[in-house]
């Protein structure tokens, strides 16, 4: 199996976008920001935003809600692999170059809403809270896998029972794959479940409001008969924790979204990564050579 060099398949989304014909040397972007002091001096980015505040904007950051200032990505050349634009820092498989940076919510915008349908959340404070909530995705990631991953920085449950989750490949409700935190009177636990399939459960210590948390759901397709679902989560910045179930379809959708019921939380933000199609998959035809 061959996998698509990114640089064929992801340009669009590395590529510098300083504007055609001559440039301010003092702002060779020209998004109005002077080099100096350009968090993206290469790319544009009025906004100037720095979800994890490592110096570098996220709209050229390889790992935005990861501090990560030296932007390295060079754990794939130690396999004779192309780096794949997800930096060290953060990918989750660092040694094979598959993923890509497909889309990030730094919930800095009230309009970063408009990409789901549903409602609940509010964005206010470089965050989005909710108690009661669910967004889902308007628009499809392709991919040969897709990951959503969770920033969040305070869980409280103020009723007896309650459920946080990232979802893939549909709302959760009808259909997807349902990373969650449950809590209970019993205790707190790690479930991932596909509506309609399989599930699977871990018991956890106690999540307490001021720990921080990255809860990952991550899905692939066609590496398996049917496919394969994998649910993580990252206390504090420990070793991540790890469920995992087969599906009972390779269905790929691509869709994603990330939902609470009787939990105050507080999202600091969510990232969206995929995998290219192998290049001996039907989907690749018009990307392999």
């Amino acid at each position: 199996m061959r996998w698509i060099p990114l640089a064929l398949v992801a340009c669009a989304a590395c590529a510098d976008d300083a504007p055609a014909g001559p440039a301010d040397p003092n702002d060779v972007d020209g998004d109005g920001i002077p080099n100096a002091i350009d968090l993206c001096p290469n790319r544009q980015d009025p906004a100037q935003h720095d979800e994890d505040a490592d110096g570098v904007g996220d709209a050229c950051d390889n790992c935005p809600a990861t501090p990560n200032g030296n932007q390295a990505d060079t754990t794939e050349l130690q396999e004779r692999q192309f780096p794949d634009g997800v930096g060290d820092a953060c990918d989750r498989r660092p040694k094979i170059a598959d993923d890509t940076i497909a889309k990030f919510f730094p919930f800095a915008d009230a309009l970063e809403a408009s990409a789901f349908t549903g409602s609940g959340w509010t964005i206010a404070g470089d965050r989005a809270t909710a108690t009661t909530a669910r967004w889902f995705s308007k628009r499809n990631e392709a991919g040969d896998g897709i990951t959503m991953q969770a920033h969040i920085s305070k869980l409280e449950w103020p009723l007896p029972d309650g459920v946080v989750s990232v979802v893939v490949d549909g709302n959760g409700v009808d259909a997807g794959f349902n990373c969650s935190i449950v809590h209970s009177q019993s205790g707190d636990e790690l479930r991932i479940e596909q509506v309609g399939g399989a599930m699977n459960a871990m018991p956890i210590a106690a999540i307490q409001p001021t720990d921080r948390l990255l809860l990952s759901v991550s899905r692939a397709y066609t590496q398996l008969p049917t496919g394969h679902a994998a649910c993580f989560l990252g206390v504090n910045g420990g070793m991540e924790l790890r469920i995992d179930i087969e599906s009972i379809d390779d269905l790929a959708i691509g869709t994603y979204a990330v939902a609470a019921t009787d939990v105050t939380v507080q999202l600091d933000a969510a990232l969206v990564m995929t995998t290219p199609f192998a290049c001996d998959t039907p989907f690749a035809k018009i990307a392999c050579p």
